[in-house]
């Protein structure tokens, strides 16, 4: 099994790929084999000492009748892949409520081409379960109030006056008072005077339609409720507009329950947003380290002598503690995902120049590039730390990977202070961006601008997004064979 599922660079390409709330492997020959990776044990609650320690446990968390379910969708699968493997399953938590996990899953087969195992990618549509839940509650609401003929039925004048109120309006809103000849306009929301007398406008240029808006009345109570009116014209014998029909209903629960699912929604987006910038932050940035580790060990075992041993010895030291230094900075980031409003903090710009510029060392050294630093140190960058640490990476390494070739490179930082915010600038010498093909493209996900292997396209990605999540903003300039520019400026308003 280890043959063909830890070394197989088409799962590898699926994983890579997919952003996931656990991973599963199930043995097609053998339905009561499988395994599932820790992730999927964290995101049904189960912290790292609570996970069953029987192999097979995964299976008492899913649904028997749609784990049966599954299987035979697994078996469709192989036998037509056309259809694929997409299927939402229900699981339980380990504090008994329910998880429900989408599956996308791909066959693997063994050499005589016979599918062997399904690797399945899980993702935690709960939410969107439970906003499915809430549109369905609220239309059954509805659809009841409807069906029991529990609307509001008015009728008023030309002049906007009552002509007609039914009982269930005047129990619902507590009218005591006799309604008839008084301005309609009296029970509606000021606020919401303009639409109420648009709606009507139309009413008079086209009286056989029907017109729709949402108008807020106060209650009994004292509380403000929302109600869907339909507007409609009724003419006289003389063609001329008599009165106006108005049937409405309360559509408050409606509106609430959209705005939490529209909330709710926004918090899933900023929290994927979060999650993948994390991810993209430890793909680029511990490869950045990598490989400056990875040239340090090379330089230590072809070094000459105990002092340049010792020199190199240093420098490694040094170099894996910036690594752990980033580490943590990646926790705070975890943090962050967890509480959105953590303040972020004060750092020393140029210390935080100086800490990335010695982390780069070995490959400054060796690419015989002059770095110039014109920051003061006593100026300060509000900032969360481990984003200003991603940046100041990122835009550094990457002067370095695009170095120039022909003549001597350098890189240059300055920065100063303006009202509300600082402003840095970093600027190379290097192989520079074709601005007038690529302008549009900069800052997107998985573009690239020259033909190095190692280029990925998430650097200017992940910076620019980091930037504006600290309400700052970033600009670049660039020349072909001249080099390249970036202006960043962070927000110190807050």
């Amino acid at each position: 099994m280890a043959a063909s599922i830890d070394y197989n660079p088409v799962v590898y390409d699926f994983l890579q790929n997919s952003l996931t709330d656990g991973l599963w492997y199930w043995n097609l020959l053998l339905p009561t084999e499988g395994w599932v990776n820790a992730t999927f044990w964290q995101t049904l609650g189960y912290a790292p000492d609570q996970v069953p320690a029987d192999p097979a446990a995964w299976r008492g968390c899913i649904d028997p009748a749609e784990l049966t379910t599954a299987w035979h969708k697994a078996e469709a699968y192989v036998q037509d892949p056309a259809q694929g493997f997409d299927l939402v399953l229900r699981c339980t938590h380990r504090e008994a409520s329910p998880v429900w996990l989408r599956c996308r899953g791909m066959a693997l087969h063994d050499d005589s081409g016979r599918a062997t195992w399904l690797v399945v990618a899980l993702f935690d549509v709960t939410k969107e379960k439970q906003k499915e839940a809430y549109v369905e509650e609220v239309a059954t609401h509805y659809s009841s109030i409807l069906s029991n003929q529990s609307v509001y039925i008015l009728k008023t004048d030309p002049r906007g006056n009552y002509t007609y109120v039914n009982d269930f309006f005047y129990e619902r809103f507590g009218w005591e008072n006799d309604l008839i000849g008084t301005s309609s306009l009296l029970s509606i929301i000021e606020e919401d005077w303009p639409k109420c007398l648009e709606v009507v406008t139309h009413c008079f240029r086209s009286p056989h339609v029907p017109h729709q808006v949402i108008l807020r009345k106060l209650y009994h109570d004292g509380s403000i409720k929302s109600n869907h009116w339909e507007f409609k014209g009724v003419l006289g014998e003389d063609g001329q507009l008599k009165e106006i029909l108005c049937v409405g209903y309360d559509v408050t629960l409606l509106l609430e329950n959209l705005h939490r699912a529209q909330h709710l929604l926004d918090v899933t987006s900023q929290q994927n947003l979060r999650l993948q910038n994390f991810a993209y932050i430890i793909s680029h940035n511990i490869r950045s380290h990598s490989a400056n580790l990875t040239s340090l060990v090379q330089l230590l075992a072809e070094a000459k002598g105990k002092a340049q041993k010792t020199m190199f010895m240093q420098m490694l030291t040094t170099s894996t503690e910036q690594l752990a230094d980033t580490i943590v900075n990646l926790n705070d980031i975890v943090t962050i995902n967890n509480n959105v409003n953590k303040p972020k903090a004060s750092r020393a710009l140029k210390g935080e120049i100086d800490k990335t510029l010695e982390a780069l060392s070995v490959l400054i050294r060796q690419h015989h590039i002059t770095v110039e630093v014109d920051v003061p140190p006593t100026l300060t960058v509000t900032v969360v730390p481990a984003y200003l640490d991603s940046i100041l990476l990122n835009l550094i390494s990457n002067a370095i990977k695009y170095r120039a070739t022909t003549r001597p490179a350098y890189v240059r930082l300055w920065a100063q202070a303006e009202p509300g915010s600082v402003v840095l600038t970093v600027q190379d010498n290097g192989l520079g961006i074709d601005l007038a093909k690529y302008r549009t493209k900069l800052f997107g996900m998985y573009k690239t601008f020259h033909d190095n292997e190692d280029a990925r396209g998430v650097g200017l990605f992940i910076t620019k997004n980091q930037v504006e999540a600290m309400q700052g903003t970033i600009q670049l300039e660039s020349e072909v064979d001249v080099g390249t520019t970036f202006t960043i400026q962070f927000n110190e308003g807050n």
